[in-house]
């Protein structure tokens, strides 16, 4: 089966009934012992759209989903975009008034939920008298019955023309750990463009390759980076919503799984399961591991890669980058941290985080250009000349946050170019490493600390499982590091110890002035750290430092 590359799609709700003609009766997605052919995925998303018709849906109108990973969010999702409206997919994680703020700030007047997730669409509902709430099976507190709603309806349906570089067709909305989530429309063009780049530099065989899903579809890297890139390149989804190691090593036993992304953590326990079942799973058939949501110990990256047989891959992107605009190759990993090269038709280029002068040129970044011919050399010996904060542009880039025009001024500048706030370095081959935020970054008498920088350091002493580094008030310094650390099961390392192995691996001025062990590191629902919580802490438990507080 060949998998057609450059597909001139300008719409995607076209996007199912092209599968359906070129794959049919394969089938598109599993979910424990269900399956939906490509050939179904386009009957239903039809049927979907035809109801929103007749539910008085419009071009442009939001229509929100609150639903676990399962069989019915792609093709509501797909009629969605058939009808020119914005699917706006929620993060169900989120208390309740962040998602009744989520909903008034997109104009939600159409929301479909799970039978799983019933109680929160009703919530909801009754919150903001929606004009409309489906669940499979529901009928109380004014939701309508998914499955009865949605079944004799046509399966035709013509897809309504939208403008290819202007109109969205997804909003997605930030994590808002720090305050209300933002909203980020994503236009036809920005998806399409981003899919398509994955393509080029992915080598998919729609025969052979699958993947094992466990993200939620509500994040950018579960809908765009796995589900729709999976069904743009003709392979199957496996939804996965129990995340056992035994269940998910015994599901790329059984389905032959190539692609599979996790967390650490996640990926830490399935080794231990390998590693105490040997004979049980059969895991040859991955070809692809991705890592996110935290940095990882050397050793334990070396003993996840010598579990499962391939190198884990990292990438970057984020929700106002339409998911991954750097990546390596698949297969292709230079070492922990490297998130590879811009993707085909996005340009980068490293700047100052505070003044945004240019460091490193969108030239020097282009995979495609020469090497040594990019005009621009960085001095290795001076690394603030090859790091930086990385600013972004071309098609997979959004227009500007949802109702937030001072907040679009902050971030673009007139040549739009997007500032994203993560710091990149570049290396001698013009492959970039991924340093942190520089939100994160703390100035400490002057000179510029990145807590990751720290973080890496602390996982290698063989007591530390996981470390997060964040900013005190200093009497002198302005700022200084504290670290909280997660330790390994037995261990009884001393604070002083921690203190001074840090001493001996990072700038004087970046060991951490006092460490705190915790039992678990605060985490949002993706598993990212919340900094802020722990900001929050030392604030009120460490105060300001004091010059007797240094090693």
């Amino acid at each position: 089966m060949k998998f057609h590359q450059r597909t001139p799609l300008r719409h995607l709700g076209d996007l199912p009934s092209m599968g359906a003609e070129r794959y049919g009766e394969k089938t598109a997605m599993h979910h424990q012992e269900d399956e939906l052919s490509y050939a179904e995925l386009e009957a239903t998303a039809n049927r979907v759209a035809n109801g929103l018709v007749d539910a008085g849906v419009e071009p442009g109108d939001r229509v929100a989903i609150a639903m676990e990973n399962n069989l019915t969010y792609m093709p509501v999702a797909f009629g969605i975009c058939k009808v020119g409206a914005v699917a706006v997919p929620l993060n169900v994680q989120l208390a309740h008034d962040r998602l009744v703020y989520v909903l008034e700030d997109a104009g939600v007047d159409v929301l479909f939920g799970s039978e799983r997730l019933g109680e929160l669409v009703a919530g909801l509902n009754e919150a903001l008298d929606l004009e409309h709430a489906f669940v499979p099976g529901g009928e109380a507190g004014g939701v309508t019955d998914y499955d009865e709603w949605v079944a004799d309806r046509a399966t035709e349906f013509e897809t309504v023309d939208r403008d290819y570089e202007s109109d969205a067709c997804f909003q997605g909305y930030t994590s808002g750990t720090t305050g209300n989530p933002k909203g980020v429309p994503m236009t036809h063009r920005n998806i399409l463009t981003t899919l398509q780049a994955f393509a080029e530099t992915q080598a998919i065989d729609p025969e052979e390759d699958s993947i094992l899903l466990i993200t939620p579809m509500y994040h950018i890297i579960g809908l765009i980076g796995s589900t729709l890139f999976t069904l743009y390149s003709g392979r199957s989804v496996v939804l996965q919503n129990q995340v056992r190691p035994d269940v998910l090593l015994e599901t790329i036993d059984r389905r032959g799984i190539t692609d599979f992304t996790g967390v650490p953590a996640l990926y830490i326990s399935m080794v231990q399961e390998l590693e105490a079942n040997p004979e049980q799973y059969d895991v040859s058939s991955i070809k692809t591991l991705g890592i996110g949501a935290a940095p990882l110990a050397a050793d334990t990256r070396n003993r996840i890669e010598d579990g499962f047989g391939v190198a884990l891959v990292e990438g970057w992107g984020m929700t106002e980058t339409t998911a991954g605009t750097a990546a390596s190759a698949r297969g292709v990993q230079k070492g922990a941290g490297c998130i590879g090269q811009p993707m085909p038709g996005v340009e980068m280029k490293l700047v100052d985080p505070v003044t945004r002068e240019t460091r490193v040129p969108p030239e020097h970044l282009d995979p495609t250009a020469p090497a040594g011919l990019t005009g621009y050399e960085p001095d290795f010996d001076d690394e603030p000349s090859y790091t930086g904060e990385i600013a972004i542009r071309g098609p997979p880039v959004f227009e500007g946050y949802y109702n937030l025009p001072e907040k679009n001024e902050e971030v673009f500048d007139d040549e739009d170019w997007f500032y994203t706030k993560d710091i990149a370095r570049v290396d001698e081959d013009r492959f970039l490493w991924m340093v942190d935020r520089s939100d994160d970054m703390l100035v400490v008498g002057g000179e510029n600390v990145y807590p990751a920088e720290i973080e890496d350091e602390l996982f290698f002493h063989p007591d530390v499982e996981e470390a997060a580094v964040v900013a005190a008030d200093h009497e002198v310094k302005g700022e200084a590091p504290v670290a909280y650390v997660v330790c390994e099961e037995g261990a009884t390392v001393t604070e002083n110890e921690i203190r001074r192995f840090a001493l001996e691996n990072v700038a004087a001025y970046a060991h951490p002035r006092r460490v705190f062990f915790v039992d678990e590191l605060p985490k949002s629902a993706t598993q990212k750290v919340q900094r802020y919580k722990l900001e929050e802490r030392v604030e009120s438990e460490v105060g300001t430092l004091e010059p007797s507080e240094e090693l």
